[in-house]
């Protein structure tokens, strides 16, 4: 829950004025001033960029849903379990909606400061619970088992950092065009990956106190199976009221990442194409924001489900929708650049079957065989036992970056895009 946007320490603009606007040509896309999904267009053209505009929306939408769900664990959880998760459910949408409504400088300041609360949060429960810890516990099943676990684990947590592969950029286009490449690059690595590893450390803590190590801590153990994350988080913290207190204040953590996929969700659904630029953003991040809420409501008692069977499923195209562009990036146009006058003209786009061809080869070459999933479990998968082992991103990279340089270069030759 700690908020990736530590990586805008620095990133208060110099001048609010366009990059794209005031220069033609750009030659590296960490400079293109661009939202996420429009620089895409210069991989998978203009209708092809509208793909990764409807997976986007869908990432997003998939987080915020288990984020709204745990929101209204934690609320209840507040109540004595008096308030219906349904109400917390509403409420965390409603509040996430109001404040990213409100355009990128309210978003980029709440983002720069809720870290903090976060942090100093996620430390006093690591010292609340790490008594109740044991790190001796041996892992279930054959080596083969326990390697497959640990590729699905792996599988779960890329996914859930390469979501941000689809909008960065939506929260760098006021950066100054100065700005170094290499800056961008590690001030985004550490900006996801510290964050990442830290509360996945501590979300494995708490399932060993709680599950593993349950019948050593049985409260903790029936807080979890009978409330979820909010009766947990309720019974680590202590005493009572101080935890209370935090549950309160865990909240605005998880309204750090709602804002953010509102946002970048609306501009998503407007980049659509030419019609979907009339509605303002305020409409879709509204439409957006309803469907979440109705989804969250809906599939409230299943949080583990949606978290195992969908976030997981996220990675395999994130996956190749970085690759091409990186490729794209470095290889095509590593001298030509980018033409900036034509991000929203078609006829001068590229036709982007090559990226919509490495897209879908890598999802059905790489990620369906690949996958280990509750519902699926894949042929290659399957090879590290009955529950299987998730290769599907591994397998997904390396079929798009087999797939997209010799199709790119075919389609750059006959259509000269």
């Amino acid at each position: 829950w700690c908020s990736v946007y530590f990586i805008h320490w620095n990133s208060w603009p110099k001048s609010k004025s366009s990059f794209a606007l005031k220069f033609k040509y750009s030659s590296d896309l960490s400079q293109l001033g661009l939202r996420q999904i429009a620089s895409s267009r210069y991989s998978f053209g203009f209708y092809g960029a509208k793909l990764c505009s409807v997976l986007n929306v869908v990432i997003g939408g998939g987080f915020a849903v288990v984020n709204v769900v745990v929101v209204g664990q934690i609320l209840a959880a507040v109540s004595n379990y008096s308030m219906p998760l349904a109400v917390g459910c509403v409420i965390i949408a409603v509040i996430s909606y109001v404040i990213s409504i409100f355009g990128f400088a309210l978003i980029h300041t709440f983002e720069k400061y809720s870290w903090i609360m976060t942090f100093i949060l996620l430390i006093i429960l690591m010292g609340e619970v790490g008594n109740k810890v044991d790190a001796s516990l041996p892992a279930e099943g054959t080596s083969l088992e326990v390697a497959g676990s640990f590729l699905s684990f792996m599988a779960i947590c890329f996914s859930s950092s390469s979501g941000w592969c689809s909008m960065a950029a939506d929260y760098y286009c006021n950066y100054p065009a100065t700005t170094k490449s290499w800056k961008i690059f590690f001030l985004t690595l550490f900006g996801i990956s510290i964050p990442t590893i830290f509360t996945t450390a501590i979300g494995s803590c708490l399932g060993n106190a709680a599950i593993t190590n349950g019948a050593a801590n049985p409260i903790l153990s029936e807080a979890y199976e009978d409330h979820g994350l909010g009766g947990l988080l309720r019974e680590s913290y202590h005493p009572m009221g101080f935890s209370k207190f935090c549950l309160v204040l865990l909240v605005f953590s998880v309204l750090g990442n709602n804002i953010a996929i509102n946002y970048s969700s609306g501009l998503s659904l407007q980049l659509l194409g030419h019609y979907f630029h009339a509605i303002p953003r305020f409409i879709w991040s509204f439409l957006n924001a309803l469907v979440i809420a109705v989804l969250a409501i809906a599939g409230r008692e299943h949080l583990s489900l949606i978290v195992s069977n969908f976030v997981s499923l996220l990675g395999y195209w994130t996956i190749s929708f970085t690759f091409i562009l990186l490729v794209e990036d470095k290889w095509f146009r590593r001298n030509e650049g980018y033409d900036l006058n034509v991000w929203d003209v078609p006829g001068k786009l590229p036709w982007g079957v090559a990226a919509v061809v490495a897209l879908l080869a890598g999802y059905l070459g790489g990620g369906v065989p690949g996958m280990s999933q509750t519902w699926y479990v894949g042929p290659i998968a399957l090879k590290f036992g009955p529950y299987g082992g998730d290769v599907g991103i591994f397998l997904s990279g390396a079929i798009t970056l087999l797939v997209y340089p010799p199709a790119r270069w075919y389609e750059r030759k006959v259509t000269h895009r």
